[in-house]
């Protein structure tokens, strides 16, 4: 069939081409993150998928790449390779991985002020809150651990200030 050009005309994409090129990267991948394809394949034995939450089996590569440590806005995997972390997870998007300032206060906390899983409030709390309505407006902040403890705390107050019991 003769491929067609100019405005308009649709590419041929040709599969065995694309399928030859994904287990070249695949393979090139699986070279480079050796320690983190065996990390994985060992994880499988404890874990479902051989990840702690089954998002992280998405990956491209066939395995994801197993944390050494982070700082800043950089990472480095189990085999020494460092990343500018554009994904940025949760705290790490607002302040970067392991700030110093954090750091610090969290090293207090659990060194000097009785750790951090007390399940009691503390005037910290009442301080956060403050100065989060000075900042964002409302006056009343609840605090959650999790996304799902974030989740279930919203249903709970949706139940509560409509009657419904679902």
């Amino acid at each position: 069939m003769p491929e067609r050009s100019g405005p308009g005309a649709a590419a041929i994409i040709d599969a065995g081409r694309v399928a030859e090129l994904i287990a070249r990267e695949r393979a090139a991948y699986s070279e480079r993150h050796p320690s983190s394809r065996q990390a994985f394949a060992a994880a499988g034995a404890n874990l479902l998928g051989g990840v702690p939450m089954t998002w992280m089996r998405m990956w491209p590569g066939g395995f994801p790449l197993y944390l050494a440590g982070a700082h800043g806005a950089r990472l480095t995997d189990i085999d020494g390779n460092e990343f500018a972390d554009f994904c940025l997870g949760d705290t790490g998007a607002m302040a970067g991985h392991s700030p110093d300032a954090v750091r610090a206060a969290v090293a207090q906390q659990h060194d000097e002020l009785g750790g951090a899983t007390t399940m009691l409030p503390t005037a910290d709390a009442a301080w956060v809150a403050g100065e989060l309505a000075r900042r964002f407006g409302p006056t009343h902040w609840s605090f959650t651990l999790t996304a799902t403890d974030a989740n279930r705390w919203a249903i709970r107050l949706a139940r509560q200030l409509t009657g419904r019991p679902r």
